[in-house]
């Protein structure tokens, strides 16, 4: 009896841990409702961050070192990364966490919890994100223009908008949609959630319009003066040649450049492939790469004063960031 005792503790354990490894696998980041009760910190995932600091100019960069740029984590940048709005879709065979983008609940940046704004642009009817965030007790303005859904509230928190973000106010050139900039919206809305309100967390997925929304925000100051927090699912296509990777990194680089002439100031702290799109990417040659990486970054320039967030750390190199009060 006590040998089978025995083996029934040890079949007992190899099962736990065999759930382990598969959370561990299939989760890299705490789900905010894991979350609740208790806060883990983000695990490194073992790439050599300091390689960063001698990257070539973006146009010099092989195929190959612009998907080591797109896979760098910089995750010791956000010890508490907690996912938001985590759900397990099984498609086409894959088995993976969707709906989900990574938030920092560091101290030093982590949205209020019942008191913080959050927009969130791309829903596609999956709210599980905006939800979530709700949850936490912030304001959520949810657009999309896709849905065939007018403006209405879901909730108490989450305020549904019928237009997209995009670098232009216009109506989209194939599709009719209303798009607006970034800078609208928010002037839009500011009777609403108050014209010097920070939005704690800037949700996007927008299939492609990314590439044209970041450098409008980036080049009206939207982004340092009114965003603590980015996510976004960046997006190319297998096909797409060197040149439109260059031109969309540098994008990337932009948001991320830390000298006081340039209008970046965003670090990232997150970056995870979308498990279900891994496709033959031309530029390498046919290797498989993913053609969408879900980024997440979070801004050096923290504090406010009468209405601007002013600069409160200095950066050595790009990585390693930490605040500091002042």
């Amino acid at each position: 009896m006590a040998i089978l005792n025995r083996k029934a503790s040890l079949i007992v354990l190899a099962v736990n841990f065999a759930v382990v490894v598969i959370l561990l696998v299939f989760h890299s980041h705490t789900s905010y409702h894991e979350a609740q009760l208790h806060l883990c910190p983000t695990v490194p995932v073992g790439v050599d961050d300091t390689w960063i600091n001698d990257i070539k100019e973006t146009e010099s960069m092989s195929a190959d070192e612009i998907y080591r740029y797109l896979h760098w984590t910089n995750s010791t940048s956000c010890k508490t990364a907690v996912d938001f709005g985590f759900w397990i879709l099984n498609d086409g065979g894959v088995i993976a966490p969707d709906g989900h983008k990574a938030v920092c609940l560091d101290q030093s940046i982590s949205p209020v919890f019942n008191n913080c704004l959050v927009y969130s642009f791309g829903i596609n009817n999956q709210w599980t994100f905006d939800e979530d965030m709700a949850e936490f007790g912030c304001q959520v303005y949810s657009f999309d223009p896709s849905m065939n859904v007018g403006n209405h509230d879901r909730s108490e928190r989450i305020h549904f908008y019928d237009f997209g973000l995009d670098g232009k106010n216009r109506l989209h050139p194939t599709t009719g949609w209303k798009m607006r900039t970034a800078s609208t919206i928010y002037q839009m809305l500011s009777s609403q959630h108050g014209a010097t309100t920070l939005v704690d967390v800037l949700k996007m997925d927008i299939e492609f319009s990314e590439w044209n929304a970041i450098p409008e925000m980036l080049q009206s100051g939207f982004l340092a003066d009114k965003v603590k927090q980015l996510a976004v699912e960046i997006h190319f296509n297998p096909d797409d040649p060197l040149e439109a990777f260059h031109h969309r990194v540098q994008i990337l680089r932009n948001l991320e450049a830390t000298s006081q002439n340039q209008a970046g100031g965003f670090v990232r702290f997150s970056s995870r492939p979308n498990p279900w799109l891994k496709r033959p990417l031309k530029v390498l040659g046919g290797r498989e790469d993913y053609i969408g990486l879900e980024l997440a970054w979070l801004v050096v320039i923290e504090f406010q004063k009468q209405g601007k967030m002013t600069q409160s750390v200095i950066l050595r190199g790009h990585v390693q960031i930490s605040f500091k009060q002042i």
